[in-house]
């Protein structure tokens, strides 16, 4: 299966939103990757570090919604080289758990070897 096959086949059995619905939002309103070894979606936020929040304003954060990647590729070194820019942080949820895993970015492109 290819990495846009894996992250619809697990949108579609671990969440309630559709996958095409997904992918059509970040389509419009946020950034799509596709590659033959890794699919991305992520959209601008504001993290307030201090409250562990997001909130309204300016966007200071990648939030990745859904990954996957085929073989060895790293979806988050991949995520990190592909975003339009950078922000001071990035973050998502793994494997459907609601708490948000945020990282600051030169933090994280340093534990990657980005």
């Amino acid at each position: 299966m290819t990495p846009w096959q894996l992250a619809q086949q697990w949108q579609d059995t671990h969440d309630t939103q559709d996958f095409w619905t997904l992918l059509g939002e970040h389509l419009s309103a946020g950034y799509v990757w596709n590659s033959p070894k890794v699919f991305l979606l992520a959209s601008e936020a504001r993290w307030n570090a201090e409250e562990e929040t997001f909130e309204s304003g300016d966007p200071n954060c990648w939030f990745v919604r859904l990954a996957a990647a085929a073989g060895h590729a790293n979806a988050v070194r991949e995520f990190l080289r592909v975003a339009p820019k950078p922000h001071q942080y990035v973050g998502w949820c793994r494997r459907n758990q609601f708490e948000p895993r945020i990282y600051r970015w030169d933090k994280l492109i340093k534990k990657t070897g980005g």
